[in-house]
């Protein structure tokens, strides 16, 4: 069944079901409204925990991916100032290239030494160095004292000042130079961290509006710092904010968890509140004694409150046919939209199936395929299996993995690479060894490299275990790409030495 009949057929059965609750609806419409709306804040409440919690996930990854790039080891390590700028915008640089399109861009990407002081932030030429410390020479951002005291990542809430509440991803930076003490049971030596923060601002608070269906503020300390409610378009309404500070500060709705019915701006909703997530690869201090050194981790206090608005009992049966109408339109709308996401999803899957196919055809025949879906991971591992008996290389299962849980992959055999840019090479000058190696028979030719191969890796002490199998298979790819580079009747490979380095040098044969 094709998209665009799956998309009118749920077009049509939202249609139904719309105008069928258009015209049963009857004098009992309040009560069911506030089923409704009972039934709404539920979901939001509980999708507003999964949503803010993913994103802090997905904010602290991006902090231990920055933290792994070594421009910022260098930048930290060195003295000079032009090349530590130099090395931390590069890594800055690296990381927007890598970011996906349509991703939020961060609002501050900073990195800071062993003692909090900041050397770089993105986009920002100048920095001061204790811009984040206290006059004690403790850091203003909490996370920050925990991470360049011991190996951890945390994702939590910040409130900045100049820039209001933020979600935050603190990683460290590991020197994986220096030296590691026998007393040091981490083993690794932290010599600064990496910040990842995003604003919370009304905008972002309206996309999570179209998610949960219901609207959203989000608070710290009692003071809400944006809300899902909108004037004039898109501009927030700071008056609704306020009124919703009020009812926080006098205890109208409360943190418990229960649902609490307010009124804001004369509209009733049913609101509950919930404590925005923190998390951490660790236990974070927080029982702590007047004695202990170690500082305690203060609690949270930032949180968001959904509101799902009730109809006032005066509102005419008219009134609520019209509500049911356009809600009819924004489920018709939200389900669109899930079958649009749902298709991009599989689009996304199958590029990523073929890059690896193109990969392999361009010589590249140590390539496996990475689970890319539950769509179509089977044909995946189909393709890895496929792979593995072809070239004679261990099934998917069967590997063996490092320290790091990255496959060992046996029998890779190193290839120089051909001038790419350079276009069909010219013909060579007479030569008796070309000559014979163009009159070689095939098979004598395959089996000769092969026992030169792994006599010369031997001799460098670096002894193979590549399969014939999987050695020819390498061999004939890489033939067929340099042969349409070369543009040459057949393309055959040198075993070369140099520098305790064995390779295959291709040989262009035109005659």
């Amino acid at each position: 069944m094709s998209r665009t009949v799956i998309a009118a057929v749920v077009a049509a059965v939202i249609a139904v079901l719309t105008a069928i609750a258009f015209f049963v609806a009857s004098t009992s419409f309040e009560e069911r409204l506030k089923k409704d709306a009972d039934a709404k804040l539920t979901r939001a409440y509980q999708v507003v925990q999964q949503l803010n919690q993913l994103e802090g996930i997905d904010v602290s990854n991006k902090a231990e991916r920055l933290a792994a790039e070594k421009e910022f080891g260098i930048a930290i390590k060195t003295d000079s100032q032009g090349e530590r700028q130099a090395q931390a915008r590069l890594g800055f640089q690296k990381f927007i290239a890598d970011e996906k399109q349509g991703d939020v861009k961060p609002d501050i990407i900073a990195v800071v030494d062993a003692t909090g002081n900041l050397l770089a932030m993105n986009e920002v030429p100048t920095v001061v160095a204790k811009q984040w410390k206290t006059e004690k020479g403790d850091s203003i951002i909490p996370a920050l004292n925990v991470v360049l005291g011991k190996k951890v990542i945390i994702s939590d809430i910040w409130n900045n000042g100049e820039k209001g509440m933020m979600k935050i991803g603190v990683a460290p930076v590991i020197d994986p130079d220096a030296p590691i003490s026998s007393k040091d049971p981490e083993g690794v030596v932290i010599i600064g961290a990496i910040v990842v923060a995003y604003a919370q601002t009304a905008k972002e608070a309206q996309k999570d509006r179209n998610l949960l269906g219901t609207e959203i503020a989000y608070y710290d300390n009692k003071n809400v710092v944006a809300t899902s409610f909108t004037r004039a378009g898109s501009e927030e309404d700071t008056a609704k904010a306020r009124q919703l500070t009020e009812l926080l500060k006098s205890g109208a709705i409360t943190e418990s968890g229960a649902k609490q019915k307010t009124s804001v701006d004369g509209v009733d909703y049913l609101a509950a509140a919930v404590k925005m997530p923190r998390s951490s690869t660790r236990r974070l201090p927080h029982d702590c004694t007047p004695d202990d050194h170690t500082p305690c981790y203060p609690p949270m206090t930032a949180g968001a409150v959904v509101l799902a608005p009730i109809a006032d009992a005066g509102y005419t049966a008219g009134t609520v046919k019209l509500f049911i109408a356009l809600l009819g339109g924004g489920a018709l709308a939200m389900a669109l939209l899930g079958l649009y996401l749902a298709h991009r999803r599989l689009l996304a899957q199958v590029d990523q199936i073929e890059l690896g196919v193109i990969d392999i055809i361009n010589g590249n025949v140590d390539r496996t395929f990475r689970p890319v879906g539950l769509e179509l991971d089977g044909l995946a591992n189909g393709l890895n299996v496929m792979l593995a008996r072809l070239l004679g290389r261990p099934e998917p299962g069967e590997e063996e993995f490092d320290e790091e849980g990255n496959p060992i992959i046996q029998g890779r055999v190193e290839f120089e690479e051909g001038d790419a840019g350079a276009g069909p090479a010219a013909p060579p000058a007479p030569d008796p060894d070309l000559a014979a190696l163009a009159q070689e028979s095939e098979p004598d030719y395959y089996k000769r490299v092969y026992t030169e191969y792994l006599a010369a890796r031997k001799a460098t002490g670096h002894p193979d275990e590549v399969s014939f199998e999987n050695f020819i298979a390498k061999l004939k790819v890489n033939e067929g790409k340099l042969k349409a580079q070369y543009q040459c009747r057949a393309v055959r490979f040198r075993v070369v030495m140099k520098d305790d380095k064995v390779t295959l040098k291709p040989v262009p044969i035109f005659a």
